[in-house]
């Protein structure tokens, strides 16, 4: 898990050090497997939020559980992703690499796309110019991505995801919020099919 603790400050570097609490997916328990966000959100229901930071190893690692959790959801269940803003500036940046993608409609095809040649090709796709170049195949122009990327509308998403990291006090990602009332990750989980039992069994709250 990354952590404001552990971080180190350049992007794609791993700092995280996973722990597995044994659970058992038939039985698990407040403050143990999941806990209450200090500042929960109504209207949230049958949603599951996931807090990520494109530089974390982690956050990649659980990207398929991720897709074959999709696959397999309800069509009443919810999902979001909220790139996580702790303090740090390539957090603010990264953020914006991602509400840059989803507002010009190509969340889909960027985001694995992303984390794949940040993490699996070790490619430097750390500066707007690169990043630039990098979604032209998805049928944006440079002159749009850059725009974009300094939009009003992006900076306001960012600023809503660093008060939304705060309000569910957040501090290692990758991290569940479930109804916008619980927090799980896989430390208190055990492991990526833990995970999921716990989400699921969340949802049912």
């Amino acid at each position: 898990m990354l952590n404001r603790r552990r971080f180190l400050a350049t992007v794609g570097a791993s700092a995280c050090a996973l722990t597995l609490s044994g659970a058992q997916a038939a039985d698990f328990e407040l403050g143990q497997h999941y806990k209450k966000v200090p500042n929960p959100k109504s209207g949230q229901s049958n949603k599951v939020t996931e807090l990520f930071y494109y530089g974390c190893s982690h956050c990649y690692d659980l990207e398929d559980s991720v897709h074959d959790w999709l696959a397999a959801k309800p069509d009443s269940v919810t999902f979001e992703r909220i790139p996580a803003v702790l303090d740090n500036p390539n957090w603010v940046f990264m953020a914006h690499v991602f509400y840059t993608a989803k507002f010009l409609g190509i969340e889909d095809d960027f985001h694995r796309a992303y984390f794949d040649a940040v993490h699996r090709d070790r490619k430097q796709v750390f500066s707007i110019d690169a990043l630039a170049d990098f979604v032209e195949p998805m049928g944006v122009s440079a002159k749009d991505y850059k725009a974009m990327f300094d939009s009003f509308q992006v900076k306001s998403a960012v600023s809503q995801a660093r008060q939304l990291t705060n309000d569910y006090g957040i501090n290692g990602v990758p991290a569940m919020v479930v109804n916008g009332q619980w927090l799980t990750d896989v430390p208190m989980a055990g492991s990526h099919d833990n995970l999921w039992e716990v989400v699921n069994t969340l949802l049912k709250k």
